[in-house]
């Protein structure tokens, strides 16, 4: 058997960054375990790589069940199954959360992790190309950059937001997010490609003797011994094997680490004995705590042909594929989408709630298909930051190749119904400023005539999206639901921590692969610590 002193479960947005700071000490042997391939796709790398990626080789392809309230909708619930993880099949926007977030975990029982606290790992991680401010990185693996295409539309996003009183703000990843800006997105600097956790840590750590990065190894169980873990096993080509640590890190996401704690008798006894698994240690918060955002779309036609959709054509197709590769800029160089905003639901509320996002590019939603429209249009879409509607991770049985069950529970809190439709209206407002006088056409979804409550609940049940953030199913804490304590220990248990964004208390209010990074390089120093 082998022995290391860390074993890291799980190379994605943390996990890459932990394995990459535990190692930076010689002395400590590193294993870094991924399910997934190597990140040798070359889809990988280009900025719209998601819409190329999702629902392919290096996606676990998640399913949740039918949620009760979106009347019975089965979603999608994508994660990344690869170096990297999820960073390698992400939009790269880089979004550190609001400062109240972090200053909300400490309330909750979680000292060390208000905004004072994170801050430093947030600028250890990232190297930021934009404009210099003491509270961003510039030494770090992490590449961040603000997006390189600019057109009058996204232009029109940003002056109509000024139009409608709202702030336009120069940097939202300095504390407080809210107002409108161009975004920022996980890319190199000197070419627009992406820069996921792996090839920002992985890459920086590729001569270390100590680090030891193995694929296509998917953890079964963790050995448990007593109140103490002492390692774990794995199938690789399909042979078991087993390594032996002195601390095993979980860094498998919001939807795998519980899994892999039930798996191994870590949980609810009842739920545990209900799917054929022996209860060695009762933490019944395991896989509770499930949260996402998730949010809704208006559509319009526009007037001009300044969207995505002139790409159908294969000479305008041909410029942008050389603007990216020549000149690292262009339509291709992004999400695709540039221009967003963290609004209030209500004056309120003591932070943003709501997360808009300008697309200039429809989706075939009245077709069904999921694809991009054959009409040219554009998007304003918007995700709930806070939800209260609660969901779960637990076992389909208690084999470790099947696949977890997910349960978000989206919308089934009326304050998040509220909050969603309140979103609509936001978004209609908007699109109805002077500054989109030129660009408006008719308002396809939902249509004109969708003016009810009733009416906008049940087109927002029909049409409502993931934004693919599920966080808080270990939920770090004080308290007995707690999975794991301020420093990232599964409580009762030695030898054993998770650091990835299921530790959350309550999602951050944006984007999760930044946060989920900076859990990464603090658990490092925690780690150490002992």
């Amino acid at each position: 058997m082998e022995t290391f002193d860390f074993v890291v479960v799980g190379a994605g947005s943390a996990g890459c960054a932990l394995a990459y700071r535990l190692s930076t000490d010689a002395n400590n042997r590193v294993l870094l375990l991924e399910a997934g391939a190597r990140d040798w796709n070359p889809l990988i790398r280009l900025p719209v790589g998601e819409a190329l990626t999702i629902g392919g080789s290096i996606d676990w392809k998640f399913r949740t069940e039918p949620e009760p309230g979106l009347d019975g909708r089965v979603m999608e619930a994508p994660r990344g199954k690869v170096l990297g993880g999820s960073s390698a099949i992400n939009g790269q926007l880089y979004v550190r959360g609001h400062q109240g977030d972090f200053d909300e975990w400490k309330t909750l029982g979680c000292p060390g992790w208000a905004y004072k606290d994170v801050l430093p790992y947030f600028r250890k991680a990232e190297s930021w190309a934009g404009e210099p401010d003491q509270t961003r990185g510039t030494m770090g693996p992490l590449k961040t950059i603000l997006g390189r295409y600019r057109t009058p539309l996204y232009e029109a996003f940003l002056k109509a937001g000024a139009e409608q009183g709202y702030s336009v703000v120069e940097d939202y990843n300095r504390g407080d997010t809210e107002g409108f800006a161009w975004a920022q997105f996980t890319q190199e600097h000197d070419r627009a490609r992406r820069c996921s956790s792996a090839h920002a840590y992985l890459r920086a750590a590729a001569g270390r003797a100590n680090l030891t990065v193995r694929t296509g190894c998917q953890v079964t169980a963790l050995s448990l011994s007593a109140n103490k873990c002492t390692g774990l096993t794995y199938i690789q080509q399909g042979k078991m094997q087993a390594v032996s640590a002195a601390e095993v890190i979980l860094s498998a996401g919001a939807y795998q680490s519980p899994q892999l704690l039930m798996l191994s008798g870590i949980g609810d006894p009842a739920a545990l004995r209900s799917r054929g698994v022996a209860c060695r240690h009762q933490l019944p918060g395991v896989g509770q705590n499930l949260q996402d955002h998730c949010g809704g779309l208006i559509q319009s036609r526009c007037n001009e042909k300044m969207t995505y959709h002139q790409f159908r054509n294969p000479i305008r197709a041909l410029g942008a594929v050389w603007d990216l590769y020549v000149n690292a800029r262009g339509p291709l160089s992004v999400f695709p989408m540039n221009a967003l905003a963290f609004l209030r639901s209500d004056p309120s509320e003591p932070r943003p709630d709501l997360e808009f996002l300008f697309f200039p590019v429809a989706t075939d939603i009245q077709g069904g298909s999921g694809r991009y429209a054959a009409f040219n249009g554009y998007a304003i879409t918007w995700g709930i930051m806070r939800p209260r509607s609660r969901g779960a991770v637990t076992l389909a049985s208690s084999d470790p190749l099947a696949k977890p069950v997910i349960q978000h529970n989206y919308l089934t809190d009326p304050h998040d119904v509220k909050v969603n439709n309140a979103g609509l209206k936001i978004a209609r407002e908007l699109n109805g400023s002077r500054a989109f006088d030129r660009f408006r056409g008719e308002e396809v979804d939902p249509g004109a005539d969708c003016t009810s409550q009733d009416a906008i609940s049940a087109y927002n049940r029909r049409t409502i999206g993931s934004h693919f953030h599920p966080s808080g199913s270990c939920r770090m804490g004080s308290d007995d639901l707690a999975v794991v304590d301020p420093a990232l220990r599964v409580r009762g248990l030695k030898g054993l921590r998770v650091a990835d964004a299921s530790i959350m208390p309550r999602v951050t209010s944006g984007n999760t692969n930044a946060p989920s990074i900076m859990i990464g390089e603090k658990a490092a120093d925690l780690v150490l610590a002992g």
